[in-house]
């Protein structure tokens, strides 16, 4: 049964390989494995932006349609808001995949991977019968290559002058590191049938990108910038199934704030983007 579950998450993880959007959920409860038993999970996550950041990405494709691209200094920071809530967000949906050991005396590590990039913790839990504890600290790395920059890329020493419309902005890499603190509470029924957990997550992470930047009319150029995103929040999620098999769903809300700068031709462009966001995420877990 395993090996039919293992090749559809297989299968998603390797359709949707180029995606760089995604939370990174954690799908798992707060008691922990026992010492030497490994559990892997499948699935898949999504995040979405409301508030603040949903206006922020508006602007920025509101950008392609306006007659001129972003020109005034107005247009020109809400264009850099946008793709910095875009690039260091993240919003979209993703595949999910992570492995977990128990390490005895209630003491787990966990390793996990969305579109976007990696994620590293270890955590200590409280645990009773019925109900856990658990703290925990994470170590994360943004990793995404959705694109290559097109061939009618234009190296920088031979962009043309400040003040041209911008258009569009497309991630064509990332790169960046981050820590996290997750605290989770969590019940267990009798037989491990249903799983309950809920918690609250905060964290930073800095982020280094590069993007293909589009100008009025139809010019394109290879750009860079980074940004800084401070987040915090809660979840929650349950598992439902027997032995060895669980499927797990978990919803994670947060608030963000994501703040930085475009490298372009005539000059740094300074943008913020702040707001809710939405991740929810399903996966099957089997244990071995």
């Amino acid at each position: 049964m395993t090996r039919r579950l293992a090749a559809p998450g297989l299968a998603l993880t390797a359709a949707l390989l180029g995606a760089c959007g995604g939370g990174g959920p954690l799908l798992h409860p707060a008691h922990t494995l026992p010492s030497g038993e490994v559990a892997f999970t499948a699935g898949t996550s999504g995040r979405f932006g409301l508030g603040g950041l949903h206006s922020a990405e508006r602007k920025l494709d509101d950008s392609v349609a306006v007659q001129g691209g972003a020109t005034t200094p107005d247009e020109r920071a809400g264009f850099a808001a946008g793709a910095i809530a875009r690039f260091a967000v993240g919003p979209g949906v993703a595949p999910f995949a992570a492995a977990r050991v128990g390490l005895g005396q209630q003491n787990e590590a966990g390793l996990s991977w969305t579109g976007r990039g990696v994620r590293l913790d270890g955590r200590h839990a409280f645990e009773w019968r019925h109900y856990a504890v658990s703290l925990g600290l994470a170590a994360t790395g943004a990793l995404a290559r959705p694109g290559d920059l097109p061939s009618d890329h234009v190296d920088d020493s031979t962009a043309t002058a400040a003040g041209r419309g911008l258009r569009s902005a497309k991630l064509t890499s990332l790169s960046g590191y981050g820590l996290e603190l997750p605290l989770l509470f969590g019940y267990r029924s009798d037989a491990d049938v249903v799983k309950l957990w809920a918690g609250l997550r905060g964290g930073f992470e800095q982020d280094s990108f590069q993007f293909r930047l589009v100008e009025w009319p139809d010019d394109a150029f290879g750009a860079s910038g980074h940004a800084t995103r401070f987040w915090g929040g809660g979840l929650v999620g349950f598992s439902v199934g027997l032995a060895p098999v669980e499927v797990r769903v978990e919803v994670n809300a947060a608030y963000e704030n994501a703040r930085g700068k475009l490298r372009v031709h005539g000059g740094d462009l300074s943008g913020e983007a702040a707001g809710l966001s939405l991740t929810p995420a399903m996966g099957i877990s089997a244990k071995f």
